[in-house]
């Protein structure tokens, strides 16, 4: 049974690498199922046990990068020893994570199905926003942070910043260096909460 789910484990994951290389070449739009189950060596209905649809597929890498950055933010707070420095390190490593998946950013950026299914989208970000929205609050109740910041709609600003940040790095290619922007970044976060 172990082995059984190891192996379908081993095939979604393999489709989702696929895919990203197809959409990576083709655009998400130009990309058919058919060309990703041909590629995978896969019959099409193996292509629907995992995904429903293409969008599924998008969704669900866009879910992994946002798993990936909420899980470094964690771990920036555990470890580090002030707010300055955990924002400084989490600005970083979101970063760094975006940089691994710029072409599911730029999809995900350009790609019209966020418009069509906003529960989808929600779904991805309710999470990153509301880790963010709790550290904020946990911080009000330490009196670190001013007891006037709202931490819903301050968590969307703070992820609204590094995402549009990190898109002129991995979308736009700005000429400005990421580490410039990580710099201003946590500079604009810290000031924005309040911290010098």
């Amino acid at each position: 049974m172990a082995a059984n789910r190891g192996n379908r484990e081993a095939r979604k994951a393999e489709l989702l690498r696929i895919s990203r290389e197809v959409f990576a070449e083709k655009g998400f739009e130009a990309t058919t199922i058919s060309e990703i189950v041909a590629r995978a060596g896969v019959a099409q209905g193996t292509f629907y046990w995992y995904f429903p649809s293409k969008a599924s597929v998008l969704t669900t890498l866009a879910r992994e990068m946002q798993e990936r950055i909420e899980s470094a933010l964690r771990r920036a707070y555990d470890e580090a020893h002030n707010l300055q420095e955990m924002i400084e390190r989490s600005v970083a490593e979101t970063f760094q994570i975006m940089s691994e998946y710029r072409d599911i950013l730029a999809i995900v950026h350009f790609n019209t199905c966020w418009t069509e299914h906003p529960a989808e989208r929600q779904h991805i970000f309710a999470p990153y926003y509301g880790l963010i929205a709790e550290i904020i609050r946990q911080e009000q109740q330490r009196g670190t942070l001013s007891p006037t910041i709202n931490p819903e709609v301050t968590a969307i600003l703070i992820v609204g910043t590094v995402y549009y940040a990190a898109e002129e790095c991995y979308i736009y290619n700005s000429p400005v260096s990421p580490e410039v922007f990580i710099a201003e970044c946590s500079s604009f976060i810290r000031h924005a909460l309040g911290i010098a």
